[in-house]
């Protein structure tokens, strides 16, 4: 059957029976006609242009369908999506249309097969009364799986004021996602941050709430709380977090981050941390712990290494004018903001670490892995591979937020030589930001604006044994459109390996409901007078 002779039937049916007839003619056309490839179709020697770039790729044997449009032109479009296949349905499947939307049972039972091997997209495309075939796209599927639940932050892409803020769950396997956290449900005036989970598990997993109802909401062990970590000698509470790989310890920076705008830099929006200390919660005893108590000097982005005996941090250098007598360290943090906005580019972050004695809950005195003060550039967001063989960190010229600095890199530094690179296979000419590892270590998935300059989205590597990655791609969408019509950006990519038990509107009762600490008290207070924690003033 093809188009012509159904269209000729159907003018043969009475008016008054047309109605009737046309659901049944429509059904015939849908399920009835097989799509068939041309069999004079010109080759050509080049691929189709795509979008996204789903070509050349190492991709899981567990992610969802690869799913484009084809936007070179042309009247008609036939797509052969094919691969080496052990399951029960057909090796391939033929599908029509400028935007190539697969079956996802199909999909999955082609990945399955074609683990370790291949799977190709090829493309027909008629102008005219000529068919013409395009060189076959080719993608890897790699055997190694790739954790299936990924967490994000969905918010505009920076203003102002922020507006709705959540943070989503999406099963990368497929298209479902749930959101986490909506302050629409809590309040207007809420916000959250810093989500993290100890080795992507979503029974010990973390998110902070800001303003209204604010407060740290963990999940330690399957049970979910909520704790203040605000430290009372500056006000401020949790902001980047690290979990302990074994110990009920988590590490974090208290800081207070604020936006500033340059009305004649190319680059807009700068966002300065005008205070920060480094801290450590111990769950158990909900007990904060200080680490770094200091002026002038702010420690950040903590990040323990996968054995827990080091904890990587950042940490900057810089002293302001403001009077600081009789003024709480809140009130000094705020009046430094103008000349730190002034002063931004000489602001330069160290890449530092510690050894930490587990049993007696101390650190050693820092030492440098990265001088600013010697590259002149800044390092931030240090996360070791679950191997520890591995550091990927960013490098930028100045600050501490890469998310608006073009110049911001994915470096990979090797912990057993030394050498350190920058992640060429990543790296484009667009900001390179946040980054995480799934648990086998071999998937690694970052946050980018390459695809748009605007909007933060999250690309996906395949991360070797060796330490070289394979060419990112961006997380699937249903369509082409579903990604066009999304306006927020997607911040601080993480994958975990099942899904957090709580959807938004058990976590907005909870948020709402749920005081900070005992009874909403105070945390308590680490008396450092034995000296267990060695609290350091100086960089080095």
């Amino acid at each position: 059957m093809n188009r012509t002779t159904a269209n000729a039937r159907s003018d043969t049916v009475p008016g008054s029976a047309l109605s009737a007839v046309l659901p049944v003619i429509l059904l015939l056309l849908l399920g009835g006609c097989t799509a068939s490839v041309p069999s004079n179709a010109d080759n050509l020697g080049q691929k189709p242009v795509i979008n996204p770039d789903y070509s050349d790729l190492t991709i899981p044997p567990n992610i969802a369908p690869l799913n484009f449009e084809i936007l070179t032109p042309a009247d008609e479009y036939l797509t052969v999506v094919s691969g080496r296949h052990s399951g029960s349905l057909p090796t391939e499947r033929v599908l029509r249309g400028k935007t190539v939307v697969i079956p996802e049972k199909f999909w999955k039972e082609l990945l399955a097969g074609s683990a370790g091997g291949e799977i190709h997209f090829t493309v027909y495309a008629r102008t005219g009364q000529t068919w013409q075939k395009y060189q076959s796209i080719t993608n890897t599927v790699s055997p190694d799986r790739i954790d299936p639940w990924l967490t994000y932050r969905r918010i505009d892409p920076g203003y102002v004021q922020y507006g709705r803020v959540t943070i989503e769950e999406r099963c990368i396997e497929n298209f479902k996602t749930k959101s986490i956290f909506d302050n629409a449900a809590v309040s207007p005036h809420s916000c959250a941050n810093c989500h993290h989970a100890r080795a992507g598990d979503p029974n010990n997993a973390l998110f902070h709430v800001r303003q209204d109802y604010g407060g740290t909401m963990l999940r330690f062990n399957g049970k979910l709380r909520k704790i203040n970590t605000v430290w009372p000698k500056s006000g401020f509470a949790m902001s980047y977090p690290s979990w302990h790989p074994t110990l009920p310890l988590i590490a974090y920076s208290s800081n207070n981050t604020r936006q500033t705008f340059h009305s004649r830099d190319i680059k807009k929006i700068e966002v300065l941390d005008n205070f920060s200390d480094l801290m450590l919660y111990d769950i158990e005893k909900e007990e904060i712990i200080p680490i770094f108590e200091t002026e002038d000097i702010y420690e950040s982005f903590p990040a323990w290494s996968n054995d827990g005996k080091t904890l990587y941090y950042c940490v900057a250098e810089i002293k302001t004018s403001e009077s600081r007598l009789g003024k709480t360290r809140k009130q000094t943090a705020e009046e430094r903001l103008t000349e730190m906005c002034d002063r931004n580019r000489e602001i330069h972050y160290s890449l530092m670490k510690m050894d930490f004695d587990s049993e007696k809950r101390s650190f050693s005195a820092p030492a440098a892995v990265f001088d600013a003060k010697v590259t002149g550039k800044s390092y931030v967001h240090p996360r070791v591979s679950p191997d520890g063989r591995f550091l990927v960190y960013v490098e930028l010229d100045y600050g501490t937020f890469p998310l608006t600095h073009k110049e911001s890199e994915l470096m990979l530094l090797d912990l057993a030589t030394g050498q350190s690179r920058p992640l060429e296979e990543i790296n484009t000419d667009a900001p390179e930001s946040f980054h995480s590892w799934d648990t086998s270590g071999r998937w690694m998935v970052f946050s980018t604006r390459r695809a748009n300059s605007a909007f933060t989205r999250t690309y996906f590597t395949h991360f070797a044994e060796d330490g070289t990655c394979t060419k990112p791609f961006l997380l699937p969408q249903r369509t082409p459109d579903d990604e066009r019509a999304d306006r927020y950006s997607h911040n601080l990519p993480e994958l975990l390996t099942g899904p957090v038990p709580l959807d938004g509107g058990a976590m907005a009762r909870a948020v709402r409901r749920n005081k900070a600490g005992r009874d909403g008290a105070a945390p308590r207070l680490f008396d450092n007078s034995d000296g267990n924690i060695a609290r350091r003033d100086s960089l080095h």
